[in-house]
């Protein structure tokens, strides 16, 4: 594995996630009571986290983000499509919430109910996705005639989800679950 093409991937997720999380600002921006309406349900469905005692809300959060990451990362072997959709997904769904959630909170605490496990959580999915691509280009690559093993690539790819993803999602679930809502 090249950590020089994982980091590009990751330059070039990132840089999709912000371009998404424009779209879905300006989307909200420009349909304000259907964005409102989304998240209402969104979040309605959501709502009795908020209700849990901390430690079951880190675990419900740790073990979304990874078990999403991990999906993410694993159908990225299918040319890389999965990562690409969910990185935009979820970039976009940030942008929603950053408008929607901003007009009536304000900019600043809808910023500390995110940075603060953001900073930690985004770069992990990203990452996660990364090494989806790169599981893609290695699966386009065996079937034009590379003599490359995907059984070991999986294996390279699990090998960096465990131990540097889901550090990284652990302490940002902590993170989201203990501190966050102190901060916001």
């Amino acid at each position: 594995m090249n950590k020089r093409e994982i980091t590009i991937y990751f330059i070039v997720l990132t840089t999709l996630f912000g371009l998404s999380a424009l779209a879905g600002y300006q989307t909200a921006k420009n349909n304000p009571e259907e964005a409102k309406q989304f998240l209402n349900q969104f979040s309605s469905e959501l709502g009795f986290i908020k209700f849990l005692p901390p430690i079951v809300i880190f675990l419900v959060i740790f073990f979304n983000n990874s078990i999403k990451a991990l999906i993410a990362m694993i159908f990225g072997i299918f040319f890389g499509l999965v990562p690409i959709f969910f990185v935009f997904i979820n970039g976009y769904l940030v942008g929603l919430v950053l408008y929607t959630v901003g007009l009536s909170m304000g900019l600043r605490k809808v910023a500390m109910m995110i940075i603060p496990h953001g900073v930690i959580e985004i770069p992990a999915i990203i990452l996660a996705c990364s090494y989806g691509l790169w599981l893609g280009r290695m699966f386009y690559r065996r079937i034009t005639g590379d003599s490359i093993s995907i059984k070991a690539c999986i294996s390279i790819a699990l090998n960096h989800y465990f131990k540097i993803i889901v550090p990284m999602l652990i302490v940002a679930a902590f993170v989201e679950a203990y501190i966050t809502p102190h901060l916001a």
